[in-house]
């Protein structure tokens, strides 16, 4: 009976160490607990480690979950009285692959150092859901956009979107690798918003994804004011607390016809002239070539 004791208390163990997915490095596995059985949102933090400017790093979070959606924030560390602390989510994307014959899905993101100071980042990988399918699978070839997917609401809507990819089509030699190219927002006459959502496939082989979104309503809106076509805007967020914060941002055009988009967010630590450490969150507007200027409703809202 007490070797069976044993016996099973091992078996446990060894099968709850294999449901702690681990968040990876590029080319390394950490020891760190895992993706876990996921609720509707949740949130796991770690830190970057001191990067110097401009440097990059890349980490993958294993076994994710099909029905969420993953944004990561961040809330960076170590500014000075003269020089701001600044990060940077500069790419993200979802992989499928075969692990000995069986189906995993990855969410990679690459973090980088957008600041002119040495200093670091507590990540902030985030999730939320349970999302929604958006129209049918399509496949492209490698290096290719298998096109633009469309979601509606109301074009009084006050909701940002969060958008995850779900490919499929792996091989035991090559990953099935997709990412968001862009995301654009433009209202018409029938009363609608349309978010285009472009798809991109940046892995090495052909094969297919579904795009899946999950709205969130927003917590404060403001006007773009007028923007002339092609031109650009950045606000910022001060106070972006608590640290543990992670936002999302779309857009609401206030015209028909004009198209609108988020092109770069990043987060930013300074120190205000009390000596007290600041947290905020910085977003630039573009407007696309539509006729003359035109303004819209930037619409901010926490992922978690």
């Amino acid at each position: 009976m007490t070797v069976r004791f044993v016996y099973l208390l091992l078996t446990c163990m060894y099968r709850f160490l294999r449901a702690l997915a681990g968040l990876c490095l590029a080319a390394a596995v950490i020891v760190l607990p895992g993706s876990p059985a996921h609720a509707a949102a949740g949130q796991y933090t770690f830190s970057t480690g001191t990067m110097a400017p401009g440097a990059s790093k890349t980490w993958h979070w294993n076994n994710a979950d099909a029905g969420l959606a993953y944004r990561v924030g961040l809330s960076p560390q170590g500014a000075t009285p003269t020089s701001t602390c600044e990060f940077e989510v500069t790419r993200e994307w979802y992989e499928q692959r075969l692990n000995s014959g069986v189906s995993e899905l990855e969410y990679w993101f690459t973090v980088t150092n957008v600041g002119d100071l040495a200093c670091s980042a507590t990540a902030l990988l985030s999730w939320i859901g349970p999302t929604a399918k958006l129209g049918p699978t399509a496949s492209a070839p490698a290096g290719q956009r298998a096109g633009t997917w469309y979601y509606y609401d109301s074009d009084a809507s006050t909701t940002a979107l969060v958008v995850a990819l779900i490919p499929s089509g792996a091989t035991s030699a090559a990953p099935c690798r997709w990412e968001v190219g862009r995301i654009m927002q433009i209202t018409n006459n029938e009363g609608e918003r349309r978010h285009g959502i472009a798809a991109d496939n940046v892995g090495s082989i052909t094969c297919q994804a579904e795009v899946r979104v999950y709205a969130i309503a927003a917590s404060s809106t403001w006007s773009t004011g007028s923007m002339a076509p092609a031109s650009t805007k950045t606000w910022h967020w001060n106070n972006a607390n608590p640290l543990t914060a992670v936002y999302a941002v779309s857009l609401r055009p206030d015209d028909d016809i004009p198209f609108f988009s988020i092109e770069r967010t990043w987060y930013v630590q300074r120190i205000n002239s009390g000596g007290a450490a600041e947290r905020e969150f910085y977003l630039t507007v573009r407007h696309y070539s539509s006729p003359g200027p035109h303004s819209a409703q930037v619409l901010l809202a926490r992922v978690y």
